[in-house]
């Protein structure tokens, strides 16, 4: 049991990968719910600590995505991807379990992904985007130069025998103005250098997709939107998403105070509030 839901593992293979699923089930529940965690990191670490307050789904869908969590090649060889295919992952699973109707978040590597996601013909109903990928800045060309030093780090990645170094690196580009309590920050580290290559490989296809996709578009097909920010996190970051938020109506901003970009892991239970509260499902 998980709060009120029950749980299951799922797995399927597709083009030598194997690929699990988190499904939680409350049969008195209603509606479906899909969790899409972010770039080093696994669903459950991520999700399982909001589970109780993201209670009153039928279904929740939670996947390992490529390079993180129990999913991993056939052959246990790491192998680059992009972000489409994990996108095309999702969509799959999606369509295996006959969901057409759901509400959908992405932290991170996954909220680029759920921006993918709305592309491929089963779009959400509504979407967070907590602290997501291809936002951090207004400008594209300061986006891409920004992305182009994470995938530095995700060389480091690759090539470093220890890989608590690059990781150390990409937590002053993502979470400058974080907690450096020395518990802290090593568990930290210990949560993201758990598959390096994986890791790596999910910053690089963050790069790909800030020069290869068109951001417009992507964000024009999103459902409406809330972008979940920590309040410690960078001011440009606050101020795109303040910036969408002015010229659309679908689009909405709310800070989690005293916490950076690892707020589902510093706080989830606010982090749950906040998304119960933009699907209309908030309890007083």
């Amino acid at each position: 049991m998980l709060g009120t839901y029950l749980r299951q593992q799922l797995t399927r293979e597709s083009d030598g990968y194997h690929h699990v699923m988190h499904h939680w089930h409350d049969p008195s529940g209603t509606g479906t719910l899909v969790l899409l965690h972010g770039a080093g990191v696994a669903a459950e670490l991520t999700w399982e600590a909001m589970a109780p307050t993201l209670s009153g789904y039928r279904d929740v869908y939670c996947p390992d995505l490529r390079g993180m969590g129990r999913s991993h090649p056939l052959d246990y060889q790491e192998t680059p991807f992009t972000a489409t295919q994990v996108a095309d992952d999702v969509a799959h699973w999606l369509l295996d379990h006959s969901v057409e109707t759901y509400d959908l978040v992405g932290y991170s590597f996954g909220g680029l992904v759920a921006l993918l996601l709305q592309q491929r013909g089963r779009r959400a109903r509504r979407l967070v985007l907590i602290e997501s990928a291809l936002l951090e800045r207004a400008s594209i060309t300061v986006l891409r130069e920004l992305r182009a030093q994470y995938a530095e780090v995700a060389d480091q990645l690759v090539t470093a025998d220890e890989p608590s170094t690059a990781v150390t690196a990409f937590l002053d580009l993502v979470a400058p103005f974080r907690s450096r309590h020395p518990r802290v920050e090593r568990m930290t580290v210990q949560r993201l250098a758990a598959r390096p290559l994986g890791f790596a490989y999910a910053l690089k296809a963050v790069n790909e997709a800030a020069w290869s996709l068109d951001r417009e578009e992507l964000i024009a097909a999103a459902p409406p939107t809330c972008c979940v920010l920590g309040g410690k996190s960078r001011p440009e970051s606050h101020a795109f998403a303040r910036q969408m938020a002015a010229i659309s109506a679908d689009w909405s901003v709310d800070v989690i105070a005293g916490v950076d970009h690892a707020l589902p892991y510093q706080k989830p239970r606010q982090v749950a509030h906040a998304i119960q509260h933009w699907f209309g499902r908030a309890r007083d």
